[in-house]
């Protein structure tokens, strides 16, 4: 596995910002204190940083792909003030009955991800709020679950 990188596959409502029901005005940006030493010992360890997210707001016509990119450049800009970058944002714009495989739990994002960035899966880690999604992707691939914040 020379050369492949290790990645932090985080999800981002409810993991990284507050979950305000279909989350994209940049007036509902709060990120969870707690999450940012978590990334960051990860990042100060070179893992690479990539947010995986199901926005099927944008399938269901409640805002915009540009909404969510302003949305995500925010979030992004805000964590890098606490030396934390994010790599780049992976999100499944699909309802959940299209079948789509990068729909999270389905893990078409991570395999993406993993192609054009050269990463390890094994030896990176999921970060999510909810054990049946963000938890259920992390064992389809074998890898590291850390649950924050969630309920189920």
């Amino acid at each position: 596995m020379a050369g492949k990188r290790k990645a932090v596959f985080v999800d981002r409502d409810g993991t990284l910002n507050y979950d305000t029901g279909y989350t994209h005005k940049l007036s509902d940006l709060k990120i969870y204190d707690d999450i940012i030493p978590i990334l960051k010992e990860y990042y100060d360890q070179n893992y690479i940083i990539i947010v995986v997210t199901n926005q099927s707001g944008i399938g269901r016509e409640y805002y915009t792909v540009e909404d969510m990119e302003a949305f995500n450049n925010k979030l992004a800009e805000e964590l890098m003030k606490y030396g934390v970058k994010i790599e780049e944002f992976f999100y499944c714009p699909h309802l959940p009955d299209q079948g789509c495989k990068c729909r999270k739990p389905g893990t078409g994002m991570i395999e993406e991800a993993a192609k054009k960035y050269n990463i390890d899966i094994k030896n990176s880690v999921v970060i999510g709020d909810r054990t049946s999604v963000d938890g259920t992707m992390a064992r389809k691939l074998g890898i590291k679950f850390i649950k924050v914040h969630g309920y189920d």
